[in-house]
């Protein structure tokens, strides 16, 4: 392992990223434009587009006002009026469909020993994922943006600003011990994350019927630090990123049509293979892993950061929701253990024998293993959007492969 990659490793473990602020993601965004919609994953045009993307896509264009309905918004976006982004490219990264667009609210976090900023859409509350992480629009999801984004976002704003930022590391280190992994289970972290926003909350000067409107938001928002989580990970990821010569990965993302992974030594080149499947369950009987969307979210990048699936044997609640006992979140960490460069010791997870969690994949371990990172994770329907279960996928091999030549 080269003294490249020791170097990528210290500044991603070393990582401190700061919830400073929540504002419109085109005051937030440097070089953003109105007609730009931002989507998860690598690079993918219209046409190969799944579901949630397709619809999350027009939802955005119909929500800007870019154009009147869905058959407007598809000729504006394959003649190019309307542009696609990659939300990594922009520091930008989401669960699910992870769509942005000009007048979406985001959370904004900063790494405070390099400076690097990212963002992404909060969860929406009641409309759960919504058009940010699900890809769903419709006239009540357009409107409840529209409160987020002018009523919400800046009361959240001024008390992060009175509390001086939340230490998202730190916060994500005590949930680890509570029970999360810190990608599909975030009850103890959500709840700890109020706790620690009540305190300045009274030191700002708002209005205790403003202060009520924002608890009451937040508290209606199931997993809201999963969203903190997926911008933090960008933000401490791309800390990582530009050692020359360095291979540790700093972006793991999917589509839904392709997976691709980026590594630091190559800056923001993408490296991709078609997007995995599913193992898991569904909520519903009338739901089956056919109809799921291939891994599609940008939330694989807490995996990348050493968490979620690295942290396996941090949730027992979750591995019992899959049949799967303490036991098999302890071997599934030590598996994840063989690819990565190290362990992060902020994050330690007792039943794991070293004490701490994995941390910095290596793409040559993952070649030389044929192991690759078991990520956990939200399934989405291929067609109509929406969350239908929860389970887990692996990164493709041949991203590995292909960042190595």
């Amino acid at each position: 392992m080269s003294e490249a990659n020791r170097i990528a490793f210290e500044k991603l473990i070393g990582a401190r990223p700061v919830l400073d602020g929540c504002r419109k993601a085109g005051e937030a965004i440097p070089g953003f434009k109105r007609n730009l919609i931002l989507h998860s994953g690598p690079p993918v045009e219209y046409k190969n587009m799944r579901g949630p993307h397709r619809m999350g896509v027009v939802g955005a264009a119909i929500f800007e006002g870019l154009a009147k309905d869905e058959k407007e918004a598809v000729g504006m976006i394959e003649s190019g009026e309307i542009e696609l982004g990659c939300a990594n490219d922009w520091n930008s990264g989401g669960p699910g469909a992870g769509i942005t667009s000009y007048s979406m609210a985001v959370l904004t976090v900063t790494e405070k020993n390099s400076g690097t900023r990212a963002v992404a859409a909060p969860i929406e509350g009641a409309q759960g994922g919504g058009l940010g992480g699900w890809g769903v629009y419709t006239p009540e999801v357009g409107e409840n943006l529209k409160r987020i984004e002018g009523t919400c976002a800046p009361l959240l704003d001024a008390a992060l600003k009175a509390a001086g930022g939340i230490s998202v590391a730190d916060l994500f280190a005590e949930g680890l011990l509570m029970g999360d992994d810190e990608h599909t289970r975030q009850a103890a972290t959500d709840k700890q994350f109020l706790a620690a926003l009540i305190e300045p909350l009274m030191n700002t000067t708002l209005s205790d019927a403003e202060r009520l409107t924002l608890l009451r938001w937040l508290n209606s928002c199931r997993r809201f630090v999963h969203h903190i989580g997926c911008a933090s990970a960008v933000a401490s990821l791309k800390s990582a990123a530009n050692v020359p010569g360095a291979t540790l990965v700093t972006a793991m993302c999917g589509n839904g049509y392709e997976f691709g992974i980026k590594i630091s030594g190559r800056g923001e080149r993408w490296h991709v293979a078609p997007a995995p499947t599913f193992q898991g369950r569904c909520f519903n009987p009338a739901d089956s892993l056919s109809d799921a969307a291939p891994w599609l979210g940008d939330s694989s990048n807490v995996e990348a950061w050493g968490l979620g699936g690295l942290a396996a044997a941090a949730a027992p609640a979750l591995l019992a929701g899959r049949a799967e006992a303490p036991a098999d979140g302890v071997a599934q960490c030590a598996e994840m253990a063989k690819i990565c460069y190290g362990r992060n010791p902020l994050f330690r997870v007792p039943l794991i024998p070293e004490g701490c969690t994995p941390a910095g994949i290596l793409p040559e371990l993952a070649v030389e293993t044929g192991i690759t990172p078991k990520m956990h994770g939200g399934i989405l329907s291929r067609v109509t959007g929406g969350q239908i279960g929860v389970g887990y996928a692996r990164t493709p091999l041949t991203c590995f492969e292909k960042a190595l030549r």
